[in-house]
């Protein structure tokens, strides 16, 4: 057969091949570690697909079958991930449940979370979705790495684990093993509990029923008994044998660090995102790689107080503070001001997050799942793995959640730590409120942001300016969209998640940390945000 598809051994364009697939293929180019794949191209006629699939069948040998994967032009940028809003879904390798697979992935361009959270973002435009299609990879383990690269050594770093697929990590179901690093301090690796293991399974394997036993690794003879199976994956126990064994090997984890180093070069990034695998023969494959659209959490230290038997502690995952009521649930409302208190979230969850909430608390996930990475991108502080959270939290609660510190305080712990000597001071925040105070309150803000929609009165171009200690600028709202004059001398910054900031030109580059204070002045939350 005639190829008419493109593949990842070649020099790929985003617009047509979709930012993952371009990525990848000049990572192959650099001579890392990408398995073959290939590309049904954005804009691919929907009649000409089921010939596209007989292509890829003839020219892409899979005993595990098809991993179908979005590859749209806009994901994978430097400031939206779209992390975990697109489909992607393996397949056993036979025409039409590949042919679904590849439908499915493209359908997932139009669904409305993905619109809401392309607004958000300043991305504009139908998203364009191109689907990568790779033989599925039996991993012994794989994951995620995220670091700062310097020097082509990566010198901050954060690598989540674990054994099989990593589907269930990715999506915050599950939290894997950890290993970290950063300038002057050791590597840390923080073992993990897994129950279960998922790998995709031969066309003989799928029969199997649960209660069965499958080879796990051949060469030392391990076996797994099956759970269930569907969709062409395994779900196995896992075995005895591997409780005390670690997911990564230092000797591996080298391995992995000095492949991202070189992917990051490949690719012209300081930050990088990297999901990986490693087979059972000990082989690394590189399966995406991506900028890190926002800095990996600094883990503060957290704050103590008499209270500290009513502070849950989780992995801190988005930095920030946030004060509110705990809620369970979302809807139409949205959960403007709340906390919100769940399981892993999925792309159905966007819109209530682009809602405003003070913080999100999960019972799973870590750092570097889909959760973790868009409530960094939103400015959203979030903390992780804390796994009694659905219980020790009621709604209706006040909560304080430290996004950088990785703590739930529970009330009556808020008001005492509002109030005690630990609080953090406003230094290099920014305040936002609904209107200019008159004398400007004696604190230490760095600046003041004035909140303005369609309920506020209109713009007074006397109310921005640089001059003096405290500049003041203007935040609309990313959903207000009536055409709002930008007042002289000042220039628009988009501030993902939340709108856009009418900034001074002759003042300094704004906060990146927005705080908003009660009636007494008392912080109620803070949110980190990007530019």
């Amino acid at each position: 057969m005639t190829a008419t598809l493109p593949s990842l051994d070649e020099d790929l364009d985003i617009e047509t091949a979709g930012a993952k697939a371009a990525a990848l293929a000049r990572l192959a180019a650099a001579a890392l570690p990408v398995p073959a794949g290939i590309v049904v191209p954005a804009g691919h006629p929907d009649e000409q697909l089921a010939a596209a699939v007989e292509e890829i069948l003839t020219r892409c040998p899979a005993p595990y079958g098809l991993i179908a994967r979005s590859s749209a032009a806009a994901e994978d940028g430097p400031d939206a991930s779209f992390a975990g809003l697109f489909t992607s879904r393996i397949a056993p390798a036979e025409p039409a449940a590949l042919l679904d697979a590849v439908r499915a992935v493209r359908a997932s361009a139009h669904h409305p979370t993905v619109a809401a959270y392309g607004q958000a973002m300043g991305v504009t435009g139908a998203v364009c979705m191109a689907v990568l299609v790779q033989a599925a990879l039996r991993p012994a383990c794989s994951g995620v790495l995220a670091a700062e690269v310097t020097s082509t050594r990566c010198t901050r770093w954060r690598i989540e684990a674990v054994r099989g697929l990593a589907e269930p990590l990715v999506c915050g179901r599950v939290t894997g093993e950890i290993h970290t690093a950063s300038p002057g301090r050791e590597a840390a690796v923080r073992p993990a509990r897994q129950e279960a293991i998922q790998l995709p399974a031969t066309v003989a394997e799928s029969a199997i029923p649960p209660g069965e036993w499958v080879d796990l690794d051949t060469g030392t003879g391990i076996r797994a008994k099956i759970q269930t199976s569907a969709a062409g994956v395994l779900h196995l126990y896992t075995p005895a044998a591997l409780a005390d064994r670690p997911v990564l090997t230092a000797e591996a984890r080298g391995q992995l660090l000095a492949a991202a180093a070189r992917a990051a070069a490949a690719l012209g990034l300081e930050r990088v995102d990297v999901e990986w695998a490693i087979d059972a023969a000990g082989k690394l494959h590189l399966v995406q790689a991506r900028p890190l659209t926002a800095p990996l959490t600094d883990h503060a230290t957290a704050r103590t107080t008499a209270d500290d038997d009513r502070v849950l502690s989780g992995i801190a995952a988005a930095p920030g503070t946030g004060t509110g009521p705990a809620v369970h649930a979302f809807g139409d409302a949205g959960i403007a001001d709340q906390v919100l208190v769940c399981d892993a979230l999925g792309p159905e969850a966007v819109p209530a997050l682009l809602t405003g909430p003070a913080a999100v608390v999960a019972t799973t996930g870590g750092e570097l799942s889909h959760t973790a990475i868009i409530t960094r991108e939103l400015g959203i502080p979030c903390v992780t793995n804390v796994t009694d959270a659905r219980r020790a939290i009621t709604t209706g609660t006040t909560v304080e959640v430290d996004g950088g510190a990785g703590t739930v305080r529970l009330a009556p712990a808020v008001p005492a730590q509002r109030t005690s000597p630990h609080a953090r001071p406003l230094t290099g925040a920014a305040v936002l409120v609904r209107a200019l105070e008159h004398p400007a309150p004696d604190d230490s803000r760095a600046a003041t942001f004035v909140w303005h929609d369609e309920h506020t009165p209109a713009l007074d171009p006397a109310a921005t300016g640089g001059t003096g200690p405290r500049p003041v600028g203007v935040l609309v709202p990313g959903d207000f969209c009536a055409p709002v004059p930008i007042p002289p001398g000042c220039s628009p910054i988009r501030l993902p998640g939340l709108g856009t900031l009418l900034w001074p030109q002759d003042a300094p580059p704004p906060p990146t940390e927005i705080a908003v204070l009660g009636p007494d002045g008392q912080v109620l939350h803070r949110r980190t945000v990007t530019r």
